[in-house]
């Protein structure tokens, strides 16, 4: 048992509840959007592009909030930003669902983002290092799962709004908003990481404090050396991933209004029943990833899973109602992919650059989100849902590849082992 897996069992299930919570409201936000774009298109009678630009708006911020505050979190430490990021979440739900026009919801939205993606490298990054070595992984899958409780929680408000008329959208959102208040006090009293507290050298412990910086302390000590590998394939992987993941999530309730069912009801109950199915995926994925497939089994079955599911989807045409099962089992595997790649940065980068790099990751890979939500709808209407189901197989087949040649295994193993120096070679994977 290493010096840091003495971290008293309140304070690791306290960072667990409040570092969850970020990835709750993100599946929240973000299932609300995919639903209510058609209202909203109709409402504000937004173009195609203007509406490309609001379903992805939150994804572009995410861009820029995950660089900022990743590094900031380095900086200054973990906590203090802790409120602050899903502060932004607070106000800008609100204004969202106050929004009148396009460049208020667009810029509304934008905001959010910024809020979000800061979030993603300080929350992971906080979790990864308090968690205990032998149970990391189950500690980490199962915050990443709390996206899809914010899935869930979303298309049950969308169905018990969707009476209120068109505008329903606006109550959702401004019960998003009101959901992340105690979120937001919880988080006020969280310690601070014990090894970024080392790092910075405010408290004095068993571990040297260069153990927690390897020579790393600055943005561009990610670009170096080792570092460089680790950077550039933690954030391929994950890019390829999310052009895939949020192409076709974010459009679940268009798929099936489009291509299998003709009410919103149906379409409501068909995402619950795949919400569903993602948290039974992520229940297996906790049970194995510290035990049997560790990190590299459970990326790869996953990346693996989606390249088969989407080629088969591709091939065989697949519609109508036989919709829903096929897109349970994808995203029951898909996801298992989806939780490696968010926090398996967080194991390679050391103390001191850990949110950087997880931030610049996490901004990496916001690119190929919105590359995916903006380009698919396009996409399905110039070469046909099958076909674009096929682009997406295609993708994920390469981030397969990718993780098969590179990615290395870390269960059971302290941060100050998995962590690679800047000058340190990259030790194979196995």
């Amino acid at each position: 048992m290493g010096y840091f897996d003495t971290i008293p069992t309140k304070d690791k299930a306290r960072a667990f509840l409040v570092s969850s919570s970020g990835f709750l409201l993100d599946g929240y936000d973000l299932s609300v959007i995919s639903f209510a774009e058609p209202f909203i298109q109709k409402e504000m009678s937004l173009s195609s592009a203007q509406l490309g630009l609001v379903v992805s708006s939150s994804l572009i911020g995410m861009i820029i909030g995950s660089l900022l505050l990743g590094r900031l979190s380095d900086r200054v430490g973990r906590k203090k930003l802790m409120g602050i990021d899903l502060f932004f979440f607070l106000v800008f739900a609100l204004t969202s669902a106050l929004s009148q026009n396009f460049y208020e919801l667009f810029s509304s939205r934008l905001l959010l983002g910024v809020g979000i993606g800061g979030d993603y490298p300080i929350s992971s990054t906080l979790l990864s290092e308090v968690s205990p070595s032998r149970s990391r992984g189950q500690y980490l899958v199962g915050a990443v799962a709390m996206y899809w409780v914010g899935a869930l929680l979303a298309n049950v408000a969308n169905l018990l709004f969707l009476p209120a008329g068109p505008y329903f959208w606006r109550y959702v959102f401004l019960l998003g908003s009101i959901i992340s208040v105690p979120i937001v006090i919880a988080r006020i009293k969280l310690l601070e990481s014990p090894r970024w507290l080392v790092y910075a050298g405010k408290v004095k412990a068993e571990v040297p404090k260069e153990l927690e910086s390897k020579g790393a302390h600055g943005f561009l000590d990610i670009f170096k050396g080792t570092l460089l590998i680790v950077t550039v394939v933690t954030s391929a992987v994950w890019f390829l991933f999310d052009v895939a993941a949020y192409g076709i999530g974010l459009y679940y309730p268009y798929i099936l209004k489009e291509f299998a069912f003709p009410s919103y009801y149906s379409v409501i109950y068909g995402t619950i029943l795949i919400s569903l199915a993602s948290l039974a995926g992520y229940l297996v994925a906790v049970a194995v990833i510290d035990r049997w497939l560790g990190r590299r089994g459970v990326l790869l079955v996953g990346l693996g899973s989606m390249a088969f599911m989407l080629y088969l989807g591709a091939f065989t045409k697949i519609v109508g109602p036989v919709l829903v099962p096929y897109f349970m089992t994808f995203v029951a595997l898909e996801q298992w992919a989806g939780a490696v790649t968010l926090f398996y940065p967080t194991e390679l980068f050391p103390t001191s650059v850990r949110s950087t790099g997880q931030g610049f990751a996490t901004a990496v890979s916001r690119v190929g989100a919105v590359l995916g939500v903006y380009y698919f709808p396009q996409m399905t209407k110039e070469l046909g849902f099958s076909t674009s189901l096929e682009v997406f197989a295609t993708t994920s087949l390469v981030a397969f590849l990718v993780s098969l040649w590179f990615v290395k295994e870390t269960r059971k193993m302290q941060l100050e082992e998995t962590s690679v120096g800047v000058r340190e070679p990259l030790r194979k994977a196995t």
